[in-house]
């Protein structure tokens, strides 16, 4: 199986493929909770990663803001 994880839309369609493979059969447990242990380090990531930008965008305009 093929991990494409660079972007959120990608690696929620990975999940969704990890998900579908366990559910037939086709990895056993153990790899499948290391795997989606792994997804949710890469969700910290992702979400961390949108905050710093929400925060990086809000003092931008809370600086344009003060120059008014």
């Amino acid at each position: 199986m093929r991990l494409t994880l660079s972007k959120h839309d990608s690696a929620r369609r990975t999940l969704g493929r990890l998900i579908r493979a366990f559910h037939a059969d086709d990895i056993d447990e153990a790899k499948f909770r290391a795997m989606v242990y792994g997804f949710n380090a890469l969700l910290a990531y992702f979400k961390l990663d949108a905050e710093l930008d929400i925060e990086a965008r809000l003092e931008a305009i809370e600086k344009a803001l003060e120059l008014k």
